[in-house]
């Protein structure tokens, strides 16, 4: 789909730069001087101390706090908005500290029973002081949260306004100037692109001096944005005849995880009919697509993944050990085998698993799908495929946040179902992009997993995928991760 553009004023650089900077560093600093304070006074504190294990407690200490930033940089607890959510900065600090000392423990478990050297792993160091452990799990994330926003407070103290929503803006010349106030009261809104649509009937003149914002010359440049995450917002103000330009830009927009909302010209119908408004400075907004599990949900799906991915990826690494020295001694070529797959926003995530075909066979962009007693499958893939151990390296894609555990299953680039791109062969494909891709899903569970070769088989898949994003809860993942580990046992795969 093109629009037509017109020029608007590029903003210059951003003047909060320099300042996230500083503010994500001291942050971090501050973050750290809690864990490792709460850390030595606990430890001081418990009766039970072993007073020759000091330099073992302070490296376990350390390391955590290290880990634990790791952690708070990768879920973005350092953006500039992520003070404004208390109940997602409570449970990020408080999960990934609690993360990292559950791999301790898994680690200090496994250290018991296969001896290592004294300066690898603190040997029962955890287990025997478990009252230790647990007053300093409350102490650091309580401490962190009663005190951060305090210090936040002093360095956010002359800096920059910080905008709320980072949006992109689709609009004619009367859309801009009914926007206008919004834009212009700052503290709203961080444009990151605007694309005016020309008005019928008009000289198509927006009034551009009030709105400072780069220009987008197609709608495929402010999808770019959304897809890349500069933008969570997409505004669209265009006329009431416009409707099926609009149906249009939401069905482009269908695989984006952010937010679509409109700005109609009249909207008393629809607080009359009684529909959900958003608001913005006072101005209300139709939603007409959002976000799924934003906010706390996503808060509660990372933690998921990392809570229970991290621990099985740990228990999971003699098992690959012993995987890929089979494949090493069982026929030539990689250990692992990398395709490349549409995750969230349609990005391409690396997935990784064993390799189960000879290396001559292997197929990157998943045309050739693999069938029932698929000749390019080696005896030992077979046995890797039936079982499902194919797939444990990707609890490397979980826990570096390209994948989740239960979502929609990631499709290869090139797949088709009845000759046709999966994208074309049903209606609907295309939202399963708005969540990150899981190693297992509702379809799988259902039965809907294998080989994918008649449109009907996508169209089942398609629904089950839409209906898990729709009604997606914790419970419901855990339900599946359940199911899917039954059909594993009992030799169904998922």
């Amino acid at each position: 789909m093109e629009l037509s553009g017109r020029t608007f004023a590029v903003t210059g650089a951003n003047p909060q730069h320099l300042f996230a900077q500083r503010r994500r560093s001291l942050l971090a600093a501050w973050d750290a001087v809690c864990i490792i304070a709460t850390g030595f006074t606990c430890r001081h504190l418990n009766p039970d101390s072993h007073a020759g294990q000091t330099p073992r407690a302070a490296l376990v200490i350390l390391g955590t706090a290290a880990l634990t930033l790791a952690l708070l940089q990768v879920q973005g607890l350092y953006r500039a908005s992520a003070e404004d959510r208390r109940m997602v900065l409570l449970f990020t600090l408080a999960q990934s500290f609690a993360l990292m000392l559950l791999a301790l423990l898994v680690w200090d478990g496994v250290a018991a029973l296969w001896p290592v050297p004294a300066f690898a792993a603190p040997q029962g160091l955890l287990i025997s002081n478990w009252n230790w452990l647990f007053s300093w799990s409350i102490a650091a994330p309580v401490l962190s949260l009663l005190t951060r926003p305090h210090l936040d407070a002093m360095l956010r103290q002359g800096a920059p306004p910080m905008p709320l929503r980072r949006a992109v803006l689709v609009a004619d010349a009367a859309g801009l100037s009914r926007l206008a106030p919004i834009i212009a009261a700052g503290g709203l809104l961080h444009l990151r692109g605007c694309l005016t649509v020309p008005s019928r009937g008009g000289d198509g003149s927006p009034g551009a001096d009030a709105i400072a914002a780069p220009a987008l010359a197609r709608l495929r440049d402010a999808r770019d944005l959304l897809e890349r995450g500069e933008a969570d917002l997409l505004l669209i103000a265009l006329p009431q005849a416009a409707g099926r330009h609009i149906a249009a830009i939401d069905r482009f927009m269908a695989g984006i995880a952010a937010d679509i909302w409109l700005a109609p010209p009249d909207t008393a119908r629809f607080y009359m009919a009684g529909a959900r408004l958003a608001m913005l400075g006072g101005f209300p907004f139709l939603p007409l697509r959002d976000r799924p599990m934003a906010g706390l949900q996503a808060a509660i799906k990372r933690a998921e993944d990392l809570f229970i991915g991290l621990p099985c990826l740990i228990l999971a690494l003699p098992v690959m050990l012993a995987i890929a020295l089979a494949l090493r001694l069982s026929s030539p070529g990689p250990v692992f085998f990398v395709q490349p797959r549409l995750g969230l926003n349609r990005r391409i995530v690396p997935v990784r698993k064993f390799r189960t075909m000879r290396v001559e066979s292997a197929d990157a962009t998943g045309r050739h799908q693999a069938v029932t007693d698929d000749g390019r499958v080696t005896p030992l893939g077979r046995f890797l495929r039936r079982t499902s151990l194919d797939e444990l390296p990707q609890f490397f894609n979980v826990v570096e946040g390209s994948m989740s555990l239960v979502g929609p299953r990631p499709h290869a680039l090139g797949t088709e179902a009845g000759g046709l791109p999966f994208g074309e062969a049903a209606a609907g494909y295309a939202a399963r992009h708005r969540v990150k891709p899981g190693m297992t899903g509702w379809a799988q569970v259902r039965g809907w997993r294998g080989e994918t070769d008649t449109v009907e088989k996508l169209r089942q898949r398609v629904a089950h995928d839409l209906h898990y994003i729709a009604h997606w809860s914790l419970w419901f993942d855990l339900r599946i991760l359940v199911m899917t580990i039954r059909a594993v046992v009992r030799g169904e795969g998922c």
